[in-house]
């Protein structure tokens, strides 16, 4: 260690030469522990003090060993005003950087109310910043709460993505679930038989091959004149009583639909000619029914009994379907006269 009480004991040009060194031992102490700010500005600094120093060593005149520490207060100077003003250039930057990021994080981070507030806070403390101290450990602070903000939007992320795969699989169920709707067979509430639009796929369906296949149609009569007298719900169990009747009679293979009004259709499966066909639903089909209503204050037996018709499948459908319309038709209109 450098006693300065060894250099200050001793003569002559030994004691100028030790308080040189102590001088040039101090300037080199002030260049080391300099605040720094810009790094061109540094060097300036650094620069004016070496030929300071190099001056002391030298065997120069003291007017221009003044000179030259004049130069070296001016270069001092004006380092201390840039250092200055390159802090408050640098807390004006975080100023406006933590600005912009409070108000950030407040627009897309609406529920990190405490990163926002960690950051107003940081903004108010760069406002009264003086040192450069000051300023370093509001960049540590700031960078601690910008790892806040990172960890929030990390789980933010993840929030959004476990809500995307849980609304996916919603999704994927719900299709299958209307994939399933779909595919169930549309029913008649009445009859519980399955509906016109069934019957118009199947034979659709059948098209391509029509070899075997008949198509049965069954008209209940006086289904309106019942309606008009007991009510339609007498007339729907008129309906579904039939309907009963025509699924028994009909072999398992064979599909029964219900049609438009009081009509029913069949799609059979025979191998046989059609006078054949028709001799097997006239068994069943010219039997008497009675349905026995409960009106309330008594019940009332009424007479079920249909009118029918078997026709060959033939293409195309829209010649089949104008037949069984035809058929149909005559056959309600009937009730009427």
């Amino acid at each position: 260690m450098i006693s300065l009480k060894s250099y200050l004991s001793r003569d002559g040009r030994e004691s100028e030469n030790a308080y040189l060194h102590i001088i040039d031992l101090m300037l080199q102490g002030l260049v080391a522990h300099a605040v720094q700010g810009e790094s061109s500005d540094y060097e300036r600094f650094r620069a004016g003090v070496d030929r300071f120093t190099k001056t002391l060593t030298a065997n120069v005149k003291p007017a221009d060993l003044v000179a030259t520490a004049g130069e070296l207060v001016r270069t001092w100077e004006e380092y201390d005003r840039s250092t200055t003003a390159f802090i408050q250039r640098e807390n004006c930057e975080l100023h406006n950087m933590v600005s912009m990021l409070t108000q950030t994080i407040i627009k897309v981070g609406a529920n990190d109310d405490t990163s926002a507030a960690k950051l107003r806070e940081i903004e108010k403390g760069l406002e009264q910043a003086k040192i450069f101290k000051d300023v370093q450990l509001l960049k540590t602070r700031l960078s601690e709460c910008l790892e806040t903000v990172r960890e929030e939007l990390a789980r933010q992320k993840a929030d959004s993505q476990n809500a995307m795969a849980a609304l996916e699989q919603e999704l994927e169920r719900s299709c299958q679930r209307a994939d399933m709707l779909a595919q169930q067979k549309q029913r008649d509430p009445v009859t519980g038989l399955l509906s016109r639009n069934e019957a118009e796929k199947a034979i659709q369906a059948t098209v391509g091959s029509p070899e075997g296949k008949f198509v049965m149609v069954a008209v209940v009569s006086r289904v309106l004149s019942i309606n008009e007298r007991f009510g339609y719900a007498v007339g729907d169990h008129v309906l579904s009583t039939c309907a009963r009747h025509y699924r028994a009679g009909l072999s398992a293979s064979d599909e029964l639909y219900r049609w438009r009004g009081p009509a029913f259709l069949g799609i059979l499966s025979r191998h046989a000619r059609i006078d054949q066909v028709r001799g097997e639903i006239r068994q069943f089909a010219s039997a008497k029914l009675e349905d026995a209503v409960d009106l309330g204050d008594r019940v009332v037996l009424i007479p079920v009994s249909s009118n029918w018709s078997v026709m060959p499948f033939t293409a195309p459908p829209e010649s089949l379907l104008k037949k069984v319309a035809a058929f149909t038709a005559a056959q309600v209109s009937r009730d009427y006269v």
